[in-house]
């Protein structure tokens, strides 16, 4: 769970993604996607999540209230 005084990461999954900046854990969550058969690639993963925080408030999104 996040923390109040945690600072965002990144902007996009995709950016971060393809820059070589996500975590292990990171990137599971992506894998997550792909094994759930939400995405067809750990990029279609990084979008879907993107996408999602363009439409979920997004500090409500990142601590997940």
């Amino acid at each position: 769970m996040a923390r109040i005084d945690e600072k965002e990461e990144f902007s996009s999954w995709l950016q971060a993604l393809q820059a070589g900046l996500l975590t292990e854990t990171q990137k599971e969550t992506l894998q997550q996607l792909v094994d759930d058969g939400k995405a067809a690639t750990l990029e279609e993963a990084a979008r879907y999540l993107d996408w999602q925080d363009s439409v979920i408030d997004p500090t409500e999104h990142f601590y997940g209230h």
